[in-house]
């Protein structure tokens, strides 16, 4: 599990394998689980059973479909086709109220796929689009499901293009398939996972799971058959379904060939997905307890750009937590900030950047009665 200063500003899964690859959620974070096979109630009931994290948990049944009724402080919200709740507007209005004010709140959203039997597809995707932001603005953490085949391809779509966390999970596997805020190495982390006593058991995949779990994922993905597959590597389709059930794993010049004819590294083959183009640096602020005052959003030693936020109370001065030799930018994103470079202390209005060697810049002064909020950005020296 998380230690407790870390889950002030992360919550843990419930898994520990699982928390180890994520670094626990974001408060904010929408995961969806999305199943090629298992129920999703092993990985509901994981995060519900955590003492002392949430201030309210909230189980939302579509037409009287998956509770939780049987976990402690639990409230069921039934909405689908009938009673107060069956229109999706006044669902979303019910989460907004379950929600305020911000603090530590869990919610369990019953399938998308129940959503899309009781709305339609177009309504279901519509909820997803406006509640999955809203939750996030608001700091709750929220579990959705879908089923890897059976969802529309619409809902599925809007789905990995508007959530924080996709986890891509079937009878063996567990899967990162979109982490936002988490560094690139994240994304295509394979897991293995069996369930003991109704719990579920996560831990690190051997090399031979994770290219099978691998293989599964660019297959469906790219809605290739084993014989297909087979025919661009250059082995049986048999070989193929041997490899997906973790009998047999492929020789080096066989995923060479594979992944010249997808067109795509071996490292990425063997994370299941094509290489992601962005990276979000996520808010590690506690809901319940304010904004930090600053705030390290992306990058460390070892990359070439970095960027925090800093919040400043009004008249308050502060100065950058970390610098080195590069391009410094102040972004001011609130307020009127100067700063102090060089010797000299311009003045910084909101929506305006000053840009200047980053070992010039000494420190910034809120000059308003309000909050001020600027982005520290260095991008590094190249050498």
């Amino acid at each position: 599990m998380l230690d407790t200063h870390a889950s002030e500003q992360r919550v843990s899964t419930g898994l520990d394998a699982l928390d180890a690859v994520l670094g626990g959620l974001y408060w904010g974070d929408n995961v969806v689980w999305q199943l090629d096979g298992p129920s999703p109630e092993p990985f509901y009931r994981a995060i519900a059973r955590l003492p002392d994290v949430f201030i309210t948990k909230t189980s939302i049944s579509i037409a009287g479909t998956t509770t939780y009724r049987d976990v402690d402080s639990m409230e069921v919200v039934e909405a689908g086709t009938r009673g107060p709740f069956a229109r999706p507007a006044d669902l979303l209005r019910e989460v907004h109220r379950l929600s305020q004010p911000r603090g530590h709140r869990l919610i369990l959203f019953d399938s998308l796929d129940a959503m899309v039997h009781a709305w339609g597809a177009g309504r279901a995707r519509d909820f997803f689009a406006r509640c999955c932001p809203m939750l996030l603005e608001l700091g709750a953490i929220a579990y959705w499901s879908m089923d890897a085949q059976a969802t529309p391809a619409t809902v599925r779509d809007t789905v990995h293009a508007v959530t924080q966390c996709v986890l891509n999970v079937d009878e063996r596997s567990v899967r990162v398939a979109k982490a936002e805020g988490r560094d690139d190495s994240v994304r295509g982390t394979v897991l293995h996972w069996h369930q003991e006593g109704g719990r579920p058991i996560v831990a690190t995949a051997e090399i031979v799971g994770r290219v099978a779990a691998s293989i599964r994922a660019v297959r469906r993905s790219r809605h290739l058959s084993q014989h297909d597959l087979g025919d661009l590597a250059g082995v049986s389709a048999s070989a193929i379904s041997q490899v997906e059930h973790a009998e047999r794993g492929l020789s080096l010049a066989t995923l060479v060939r594979l992944s010249s004819a997808l067109g795509v590294t071996i490292d990425d083959l063997l994370r299941g997905k094509d290489p992601g183009t962005y990276r979000i640096g996520r808010r590690t602020d506690d809901p319940q307890g304010g904004f930090e005052r600053t705030v390290s959003l992306l990058g460390d030693d070892n990359t070439d750009l970095w960027i925090d936020l800093v919040h400043l109370g009004p008249r308050e001065a502060g100065a950058p937590t970390r610098t080195r030799a590069g391009t410094g930018i102040v972004g001011v994103a609130s307020g009127l900030v100067q700063v102090q470079v060089a010797g000299q202390t311009p003045a910084v209005r909101h929506g305006e950047v000053l840009v200047a060697d980053s070992e010039f810049i000494a420190g910034w002064r809120n000059l308003g009665q309000s909050e001020a909020e600027l982005f520290w950005i260095v991008s590094a020296a190249r050498g």
